[in-house]
């Protein structure tokens, strides 16, 4: 990085003798899905006019003014560099708060391209960096408050800034979680101020920067906020570090504990959590002694305080689920409880069956006398050893049947995993209808529900991870349908909550040490949903 921010430096010190209009170039904007526009302006070594320091180059629009500014490096934030230290600089009042992605940091190159800020303050020497990113890297996240005016723009700078080499790289701008097009920054040894023409933003509105990765970096290098109101009120310099992203609404993890496949079941107002439960370590294996031999019970009517309940259905040694008990999923019917889940047999290492047990208050329950009560389907893979994969069970009322979905293997030799469907009428007696979807390697944690004329399905694993939809659960067929998962990390078992007009999905990351669940609101657009991370 430091040879190419020196090579960077000599280039740009050439070019920024030269005067601002001469090396200007504006292409087109580009419409947006949230109404935002996008137009870029190339080369612009400076933001203002020199005659006045509060309006901007005609680049970034006609009598704009300058409301406030955000240098990562410039002469008020150079105490931190290395770290998230990075201050609010200089603000309107209409912003709330800003934030950065966890892991984001003010790099400084020996050498690197300045850019004046203002005529009387030093120079932006510095880009916020994010290393080790995959895809797209949110780096920022501003959060709207009152009075922003009516007609606004966003200026970004970026040239490839904290790149290791000269590669293109996008840059994206997201309004509530909805994304907007994909700007392509190429190097080309002067800075780029990518421009979007704002909506009409309400208060609590979130705009979030993307940055497409390349070789594991993402960088920004600053932000103007532009409008043709005159006269802003200025928010004062912040002297702690920016707040890291976090929209969680909830979480929960147990020190000294692991946690996996788990189910959430609202009754009134508490939120009943049932969860696999093992001893917190490096591997966090299933078929290590002590783990997953009874489901954790924990209740909340927040998602953030958690009261802790005794344990239930521990594991019968000698028996279809004398290894382990696994991937609780419950359905309340005629007002007792129903709760399928999978069981490893200990004589047959590795068989799966499914089995139900029954409950009035969701703290006491009685194993059905037919366990198992489900099996892989014939046409479901068996190895020479025993081995079968038939777990993560899921039911839904449908009409006047009942639908179980549950991950399966189809083929040793091609590596394929199906969701099997089954029906029944009484949740006991259950009729094989085959697969409901042939998907990637062992598609674990099915997880269906309704929103809307729509049925939803997650899957998910270590060997890949989609949403799909469909109008008719029986029958299908099941297409998968855009959805952005949160990155960087393995978050499995996906659920949801319906809670009145409220969705909230949730997910465990797979973390040495002990894993946790997280929950997010989620909205909804023409029946995509969107879950701002």
């Amino acid at each position: 990085m430091k040879q190419a921010g020196n090579r960077y430096g000599k280039r740009m010190a050439k070019i920024m003798r030269v005067s601002i209009l001469a090396s200007m170039c504006t292409t087109p904007p580009v419409a947006a899905k949230q109404g935002a526009d996008i137009s870029r302006a190339e080369g612009i070594t400076e933001w203002r006019d020199a005659s006045d320091p509060s309006r901007a180059t005609e680049a970034f629009g006609k009598d704009m003014r300058v409301n406030g500014w955000m240098f990562f490096g410039s002469s008020q934030l150079t105490d931190g560099f290395g770290d998230t230290s990075h201050r609010s600089e200089n603000l309107p009042t209409y912003v709330a708060q800003m934030a950065v992605t966890p892991g984001a940091r003010v790099s400084r190159f020996a050498g690197y391209a300045t850019v004046p800020v203002s005529q009387d303050k030093e120079s932006l020497a510095g880009s916020l960096t994010l290393e080790g990113a995959s895809d797209q890297a949110e780096l920022l996240t501003i959060r709207m408050g009152a009075d922003a005016p009516p007609t606004l723009k966003l200026a970004v700078l970026t040239d490839n800034l904290g790149g290791p080499d000269y590669a293109p790289r996008g840059i994206s701008l997201a309004i509530d979680g909805e994304p907007g097009p994909m700007a392509t920054v190429t190097p080309n040894g002067t800075p780029d101020w990518l421009i979007w023409n704002l909506p009409s933003l309400k208060e609590g509105s979130e705009i979030s920067l993307r940055v497409e990765a390349h070789k594991g970096v993402a960088a920004i290098g600053g932000l103007l906020f532009l409008s043709s109101t005159p006269d802003v009120a200025h928010k004062p310099v912040a002297q702690g570090p920016l707040p890291v992203i976090d929209r969680k609404i909830g979480e929960f993890s147990r020190e000294g504990e692991y946690l996996k496949d788990y189910y959430v079941f609202k009754e009134g107002d508490t939120f009943h959590l049932f969860y696999n439960v093992g001893i917190a370590g490096e591997s966090q294996q299933w078929f290590e002694a002590g783990n997953e031999k009874a489901f954790g019970h924990s209740t909340s009517k927040d998602f953030k305080t958690w009261q802790h309940h005794p344990r239930v259905l521990n594991a019968v040694p000698g028996s279809w689920e004398g290894m382990v008990v696994s991937a609780p999923s419950i359905i309340k019917h005629d007002g007792t409880y129903y709760m399928f889940y999978t069981g490893f047999d200990d004589r047959v290492p590795g068989k799966q069956t499914i089995g139900l047990a029954t409950s009035k208050d969701l703290f006491h329950w009685e194993r059905h006398p037919r366990n198992p009560i489900y099996e892989a389907p014939p046409w479901a893979d068996r190895r020479a050893d025993g081995y079968i994969d038939c777990r993560d069970s899921h039911v839904i009322k449908y009409g006047d049947e009942f639908l179980l979905f549950t991950m399966v293997s189809t083929s040793k030799s091609a590596g394929k995993g199906a969701i099997a469907l089954a029906v029944s009428k009484n949740l006991i007696d259950w009729e094989d209808l085959g697969p409901a979807v042939e998907t990637f390697k062992e598609p674990e944690s099915p997880r269906v529900f309704q929103h809307g004329e729509y049925f939803y399905m997650f899957v998910s694993s270590a060997y890949g991870k989609q949403l799909l939809r469909t109008s008719n659960p029986k029958k299908g067929p099941w297409n998968p349908i855009p959805f952005r998962w949160p990155a960087p990390g393995l978050w499995s078992g996906w659920e949801v909550v319906e809670d009145g007009n409220r969705t909230i999905f949730s997910a465990f990351e797979w973390k040495s040490f002990g894993n946790h669940i997280r929950f997010w609101d989620v909205s909804w657009n023409d029946g995509i949903p969107h879950v701002v991370y």
